[in-house]
């Protein structure tokens, strides 16, 4: 059975490694340039809602989010459409300090909550106005600083682990849940040769490009709507076969099992690259 839609997404978060990803000069400071501003299109402004889109587009869910940069404008969005709540709930949107900043729920209990953001800082690092990477926080729940959560309505029509007895999703509330390596599910079997040929379309090969991407594996792409097989895909995985050649090898581009097990293996922080 394929992993929730939630799910998938939640281990395409935690795989993004924290570090600082902006770039910085001696006049601006760090200056907002990321590869995931690029992605969402608008590179060199504020990019904490840009990055929570970019996760949910690399897992071909950002038609149930709206495309937008500021976190007062996904909060209406989602409050027009009844999908605010003042509970946690994994994968959720949280608004920080009234549009101040948003992170990702990765977790909670009765006490805290647990988030990962893009535009932030390192866990008791001085922030001095300006966020620089990707990292992880712990939030008090009853913060002032929490106003609130959007928490999106996934097309499997399976409710993500949440807090809120009312949840719009019809998901029973749970105390607590905290997402850790040991929930990423293994790689999916693999469904066959002929899904990974050039100009082949599935979502075997959307899965596989979003993999690629994670492990960067050549250039920066967008994992697009279309699933196809580009031969920029196959270049990349001729470079994860060449970095694995006596194990891949031929390094031919033509994604073969272990091709696809070292490709989500990688992506996920499971095998050294």
């Amino acid at each position: 059975m394929a992993a929730a839609q939630w799910n998938r997404l939640m281990d395409h978060v935690m795989a993004v490694p924290e570090r600082t990803y902006e770039g910085w000069n001696s006049h601006d400071g760090w200056d907002n340039h990321t590869k995931f501003g690029e992605e969402f299109g608008e590179d060199g402004y504020s990019w904490c809602v840009m990055w929570e889109w970019d996760m949910y587009h690399d897992v071909g869910l950002d038609a149930i989010v709206p495309k937008v940069d500021n976190v007062s404008a996904f909060t209406a969005w989602a409050q027009q459409r009844g999908q605010w709540s003042e509970y946690p709930s994994i994968g959720a949107w949280v608004n920080l300090g009234n549009g101040a900043h948003t992170e990702i729920v990765t977790g909670f209990d009765a006490v805290n909550i647990r988030t990962k953001g893009g535009n932030s800082i390192k866990e008791g690092a001085a922030d001095n106005g300006q966020g620089n990477g990707v990292w992880s926080h712990t939030t008090a729940r009853r913060s002032s600083r929490v106003v609130g959560y959007f928490a999106p309505r996934f097309p499997d029509g399976v409710c993500p682990p949440t807090a809120d007895p009312g949840d719009h999703r019809g998901g029973k509330a749970v105390a607590l849940y905290h997402w850790t390596p040991q929930s990423t599910p293994g790689a999916p079997a693999f469904p066959g040769r002929q899904y990974f040929v050039l100009g082949a379309s599935s979502d075997y090969a959307l899965q596989l490009q979003t993999w690629l991407q994670r492990g960067d594996w050549g250039p920066p792409y967008k994992v697009g709507p279309s699933r196809t097989m580009s031969q920029l895909d196959l270049i990349k995985v001729k470079a994860l076969q060449q970095h694995y050649l006596s194990v891949l090898g031929p390094a031919d581009g033509l994604a073969g099992p272990r091709t696809w097990q070292y490709a989500y293996e990688v992506a996920y922080g499971l095998r050294a690259k």
